[in-house]
């Protein structure tokens, strides 16, 4: 047999060969999505989510009459750069959060648009990312602008009319002078009105004192009850109860030049809008009427419904 018809020889029975019917690969069942697919996911999330912020800025700093605030672009820049080291704080010093301060709506309204972003990549939809942006950033305005209900009340006694009773209403307080101060609550002639309900701590502090250089001996040797009440009223139900009551009977001795008591009350209450706190006291000629000594007010408490 020739080179060439023996080379011919060896091919053919190479194709011969291969027309043998061989048997179909199995195709491997499919499983759960592996993690690589599903941390590429949440990165193209990021990704597009960061994509459309400096778009959104961008355009937003042309077309702003007032241009946009140097502020603003140093804590985006900052926050992506605290996410982009987040895997290097072994290395790279942390970015002090001190800095967010005054970019916090930003950055909740960042990280909350982000979520948002990967749940609807997950669900295959594609919502507005400028408008999640917008929202969440509203949304923080609007709690943050929401004023606590708080007040801190000090005694002003050049206002009192004292009378004759024993126990009377204490009528006139500051609000806004030195340490008083108020907010999302409202005084009128001494009772302090309830905006919200709510759970509110009420206390009041209240001191008696007096001097032998102001004369009036008959306090000496007398027997004095000095009392004070914590009430609290309302003007559509006309009613008005005492939440506490403190207090004590006292007897001045002859030999002191000086007397001083002190009486404070405080507690957790349910209040409703429109129901007001007021103070009553007894012998209140003998207040004293410097505003670390007698005082009162109410917050409300976080947390906690009605």
């Amino acid at each position: 047999m020739s080179a060439g018809k023996y080379r011919s020889y060896l091919c053919g029975s190479v194709e011969q060969g291969s027309d043998q019917k061989s048997p179909l690969p199995t195709r491997p069942p499919s499983g759960p999505m592996p993690r690589s697919v599903f941390a590429a996911l949440i990165l193209l999330g990021v990704a597009q989510v960061a994509c459309t912020l400096g778009l959104f800025f961008y355009f937003r700093s042309q077309i702003g009459p007032g241009r946009m605030l140097e502020e603003e672009i140093h804590c985006l820049r900052s926050f992506l750069k605290l996410h982009h080291n987040s895997h290097l704080r072994d290395t790279v010093p942390e970015v002090d959060d001190a800095k967010f301060i005054s970019c916090s709506e930003l950055k909740q309204a960042f990280q909350a648009t982000i979520e948002k972003e990967i749940q609807h990549i997950l669900k295959g939809k594609q919502p507005s990312s400028e408008r999640a942006v917008m929202e969440e950033i509203q949304i923080t305005k609007e709690s943050r602008q929401e004023k606590w209900p708080i007040a801190h009340l000090t005694i002003n006694l050049s206002n009192h009319t004292w009378g004759t009773q024993q126990k009377v209403d204490l009528l006139s307080w500051n609000y806004k002078e030195g340490w008083a101060n108020i907010s999302n609550m409202t005084y009128n002639h001494g009772k302090l009105k309830v905006n919200q309900d709510g759970f509110y701590y009420v206390y009041a502090n209240i001191c008696f004192r007096h001097h032998e250089s102001l004369g009036n001996d008959d306090l000496r040797d007398k027997v004095l009850q000095l009392m004070v009440y914590v009430c609290k009223s309302n003007v559509k139900k006309r009613s008005s109860e005492t939440l506490m009551k403190g207090g004590g009977t006292k007897v001045w001795s002859r030999n002191s030049p000086y007397y001083f008591y002190s009486v404070y009350q405080g507690g957790i209450f349910k209040l409703m809008a429109d129901d007001e706190i007021f103070i009553q006291a007894s012998n209140p000629s003998l207040l004293d009427p410097s505003q670390q000594a007698t005082y009162f007010g109410a917050f409300k408490i976080r947390g906690l419904d009605p």
